[in-house]
């Protein structure tokens, strides 16, 4: 398997794992952490899975030029977020908001990793 297909292999499944999250994990951050290259944890700071800052700190550093929006369902319930760059959009629902992007951004990351 060359590197590009290991590459889409890893992604995929963490995206699994953060569609299966239902809050914070530290495992999963250090996970999201290797797969990106980011410190996310900020020394004491929350990992990715608990901070809405950290996904943005990983949205600002992999998808720089992409819009992004987070809200609540229709029910008030599901938090969902959406990533756009153009005619690509991403959209999911989650447990929390910050896994809710997580999985938005994996997601576009998964597609960078697919068609460059």
């Amino acid at each position: 398997m060359d590197s590009a297909a290991a590459e889409v292999v890893r992604l995929t499944d963490l995206e699994a794992r953060i569609t299966a999250a239902t809050g914070p994990d530290a495992a999963l951050d250090a996970a999201i952490a290797a797969a990106l290259g980011a410190n996310l944890s900020g020394g004491q700071a929350p990992g990715a899975t608990a901070s809405v800052d950290r996904c943005l700190d990983l949205v600002h550093r992999h998808l720089p030029d992409w819009h992004w929006h987070v809200g609540f369902g229709v029910t008030g319930i599901m938090p969902y977020a959406t990533l756009a760059h153009g005619p690509q959009r991403f959209e999911a629902t989650a447990a929390t908001v910050p896994l809710a992007l997580l999985s938005v951004i994996i997601q576009a990351v998964l597609a960078r990793a697919r068609w460059p």
